[in-house]
């Protein structure tokens, strides 16, 4: 009798481990896409998360000089020592999904909630050195590019930044594996939000007509940060998504629209670029 307890205690643990580990259902996959993810990006989400469900990634950091090992706050160039961590992919609840395909004027920044299918979309920043417009259209993983990496990307842990909650990421992928050193982190901004856009640029005394520009991380609003921070934190994913380049930035090398006729370029940069990436 007690042998057949164990049994149904150990079929119900199963059970309930593989109810908490199943990927998401029909339902839930077209309630996403139904609410604007695009839907190449999210196939992409899912099939890395069934190829690597428990993988960890060996990932090239820096510690700093007088400051706890576990401790992801950046700190200067000076005082940076080489290292190296692994990284886990947990089983998340929640994603994100960067459309860099969009411009910055549309909220781009997709939070998926792959228990319910729920969708939340925000408003994100690209790096001023993908593009002075509203357009993001070229990408690279080299320090002081001040450019967006697409690829995808494992979430740590959040540290205090000048601009509040802010959320390291480890990229996973040749596109963005320098995201730590480069110090590619979710962090808000005061230059994102519709305010911003609609703010008279003094150079050309017409609107800005796009978000401010960061140097290489994706910005939201600092009350965004303030809520999806953590609720992304610790094994989770974020994916910089691009459709026209995303595979071709798998080589490591910078990638760029051949004709970025949908780019709207503007005068030098007024003072809406991040202090946070580089």
């Amino acid at each position: 009798m007690g042998g057949l307890r164990i049994l149904f205690i150990s079929i119900a643990l199963v059970s309930a481990y593989l109810h908490a580990n199943a990927a998401p259902s029909e339902q839930v996959i077209k309630k996403v896409l139904q609410q604007g993810v695009p839907a190449e990006a999210f196939d992409q989400m899912l099939r890395f998360m069934e190829e690597n469900k428990g993988r960890s990634f060996q990932q090239d950091i820096y510690t700093c000089d007088g400051q706890d090992r576990d401790n992801v706050k950046p700190c200067e160039e000076s005082k940076r020592n080489k290292s190296s961590t692994h990284v886990t992919l947990g089983n998340p609840t929640f994603v994100a999904i960067v459309d860099y395909s969009a411009p910055s004027t549309k909220r781009r920044f997709f939070l998926i909630n792959l228990k319910s299918g729920e969708v939340k979309a925000f408003y994100t920043s690209h790096g001023i050195g993908s593009g002075k417009g509203n357009y993001a259209y070229k990408f690279s993983n080299t320090k002081d590019s001040r450019q967006t990496s697409l690829g995808m990307y494992l979430t740590g842990d959040t540290y205090r930044g000048s601009y509040g909650p802010t959320l390291r990421m480890y990229g996973l992928e040749r596109s963005n594996d320098q995201a730590y050193n480069r110090d590619i982190v979710l962090h808000g901004a005061w230059y994102v939000g519709e305010d911003f856009i609609k703010t008279i640029n003094p150079k050309t005394k017409e609107p800005f007509g796009r978000l401010g520009l960061s140097w290489g991380c994706p910005a939201v609003s600092l009350s965004v940060v303030e809520k999806i921070a953590p609720l992304l934190k610790n094994g989770s994913l974020v994916l910089h998504y691009h459709g026209k380049l995303q595979e071709r930035a798998l080589s490591g090398l910078e990638v760029r629209l051949d004709d970025p006729t949908n780019v709207t370029p503007v005068t030098e940069s007024d003072d809406s670029s991040g202090e946070q990436g580089s």
